[in-house]
Formats: C-alpha cells, structure tokens, sequence
C-alpha cells in the first residue's frame, strides 16, 4: 500500500523541482491537516506549485483566498512570495484589478523589507504588470535599471535570472510590437537588449544547472531564432528541449514549446506537423492558463487550418483568437482609466494638500 501524501513529501518534491508531483500531493492534503503554520505552508507551496506549472487559475484564487487568513500566520518572505505569484498570475488572466492590489501590497511588503532582494522583486512586478496592461515600453526600462544593479556575484544568481528572464521576455514583446509597427530600427534595438539577457540567462541556468530556468531559456532561444527567420535552427532548438520539459514535468513550458516548434512548422510549411504541436499545446488548455498563451494557440490553428483547406475550422479558431484578444484589450483599457482616474482626482481634486494657509 502507497504511503499517504504528507507536507514532508510534498516539500521534498518541490525542493527537488518536481513541482507536478508537489502539486498532486498537496491538492490531496486535508484543508485541516495541523496548525495554522502548517496550513500557511501548505498553501504557500501548493500556490507556488501551480504557478510554476502554469496553472494561473488555481495560484491566483489561492493568493486571493489565503493572504489574509492564512497569510497572517506567515512570515513577511512567504507573504511576499504569493503577492507576487497573484500579480503576475492575476495580470496574465486580464484579472488587473485584482493584480494591481496584489501589487500595492507588495510594494508595501519590499519598502518595509528594504533589501536587494525584495527591491529587486517589488520592481520586477511593476514591471511586468506595466507590461501586461499594455505598455512594454514602462516594463523594460524598469527592468533595465534593475539588471543594472547585477555583479555577478553568486549570492545574486537565482535573482538576477529572474530579472534577466523578464528583461527577454518584455523586450521580445517589444520586437514584436515594433516589427508590427513597420519600425524595423526599434524592432532591432529590442532585439539586441533580448539577446544580450537571453545570454545571461542561460550562463546562469548552466551554472545553477536548474531545469525551469533553461527551460525558460529554452523558450525565449527557439522566440529568438523565429523572429530572426529561421525556423529550422528553432526547431532544432526547440525539440530537444520539449523533450526535456516534458521529462522534469514543466507544464506550462511544454505548452509554449510545442506552440513555437508549431509556428516554425507552419512557417516551413508543415501543417500536417503544426497541428500535432498544436493539439499538445492546446490540451488542457483553458481559463485558468495565460490568454496570451490561448490567442497564439487560436491563432496557430487558425493558420494551420487554413492551409489544409478547412475554411470552417480555421475560422472557428480565427473569431476564438480575435474574441479573447478584445476580451484582454478591454480589461487592460478599463484598468488604465481607473488607475489615471485614480491619479488625475488626487492631484486635481487636493491641489492643496498639505500647504499652509
């Protein structure tokens, strides 16, 4: 008979990296195994878990359940650990007022701590939220200025692969907003800042020999080779590497592996192949995952479809992309008024705060 799932098993699991394991086992734990301590540990880990394996929902609805009841009970390192999962998790889910009051708890959480480490990650997820309301430009120069403060020193590493991993995941957007835009110099610039922390992260995913990180590293190498049209050197990349993320139970990397091993298919002209990519990509895949994620995979099946000569299927998944892309357009325009409303009443409203008589 199989030994029950414990809090020691589970830990041990995701100390290991093997968050897919961590999370089956403390979805089964009781919700009333031990102390308050022990169920803050238990929620800590299982929302740590999902996020990591990109189950959004689930870490974002854990965050906004247990921050202040079982948020009480732990330190100010795990408090700060689930607001910034919430944020991020919350943003990816067009959630933005919800992530935007993860995020001003957060910032109040690093002000008190006042170390590198948490200026570091305070910053970072004003960063990206800037970035997933819609304004890349805001995330990266935060970002650039946080990777400024790096030494290389080896207390540093997990840190600044973090903010590293970021800075390539926003200025890619930026690359892709540009290309959009018909302004190849900014598009190349972008480019350029990508790469040079794409380089640095996978000096440090080597180093630290952490398969998340090279996974992340994996991801953003196979993005670069596609912009830099060339599909079969990503491909080559990317394969091995989803095979790797499938094997150490990386969900969510698997997912944006085969959509870009997918897109390099349709791009050489393989539908046939895209489709089997897309199918891995897609299973499982819906509102508690990435929209920006869901799009693309619409979108590749959209094309995909196209090119078999499915003209209903391709236009299924074409009005699907189009709807949750004005789905996230909304929320992220609806979150931008409330937050300059927010800011044009104070300092209109209160011109005089403050001032003598």
């Amino acid at each position: 008979m199989a030994a029950p799932p414990t809090l020691e098993t589970a830990r041990a699991a995701f100390d290991g990296g093997r968050f897919d394991i961590a999370l089956q086992i403390l979805r089964a734990l009781p919700e009333v195994l031990g102390d308050s301590a022990e169920r803050a540990e238990i929620a800590r880990l299982r929302c740590m878990s999902a996020y990591r394996l990109g189950e959004l929902d689930e870490a974002a609805t854990l965050v906004s359940l247990i921050i202040d009841p079982v948020g009480s009970h732990a330190d100010d390192a795990g408090r700060f650990d689930m607001l910034a999962i919430g944020v991020v998790a919350a943003g990816e889910l067009a959630r933005f007022d919800e992530a935007i009051e993860h995020l001003r708890r957060l910032l109040s959480l690093a002000t008190r701590a006042g170390t590198l480490a948490s200026h570091v990650r305070g910053r970072g997820s004003v960063a990206i939220c800037f970035a997933l309301l819609g304004d890349a430009w805001a995330g990266q120069r935060l970002l650039a200025e946080l990777i400024g403060l790096f030494q290389g020193l080896p207390e540093q590493l997990r840190l600044e692969a973090t903010a590293r991993n970021n800075h390539t995941s926003v200025c890619l957007q930026l690359v892709r907003l540009a290309t959009q835009g018909g302004d190849a110099a900014g598009a190349a610039e972008a480019m350029d800042h990508a790469q040079s922390s794409l380089d640095r992260c996978v000096e440090i995913a080597s180093t630290l020999n952490d398969p998340r990180l090279k996974a992340f590293a994996n991801v953003h190498q196979g993005e670069v080779a596609m912009m830099r049209g060339d599909p079969a050197h990503a491909l080559a990349l990317l394969t091995p590497a989803a095979a790797e993320a499938e094997s150490t139970g990386l969900w969510a990397h698997c997912r944006q592996l085969n959509l870009l091993m997918a897109e390099a298919r349709l791009t050489a002209g393989d539908s046939a192949a895209a489709l089997t990519h897309l199918d891995k990509a897609g299973a499982r895949l819906g509102d508690g995952h990435e929209i920006g994620l869901r799009i693309r995979v619409h979108s590749g099946l959209h094309r995909a479809w196209a090119a078999r000569g499915d003209s209903a299927q391709a236009l299924g998944h074409l009005e699907r992309a189009r709807e949750l892309a004005q789905y996230r357009q909304y929320r992220q325009m609806q979150a931008q008024s409330r937050f300059l409303r927010t800011r044009l009443e104070f300092e209109h409203l209160y011109p005089f705060r403050g001032k003598p008589t």
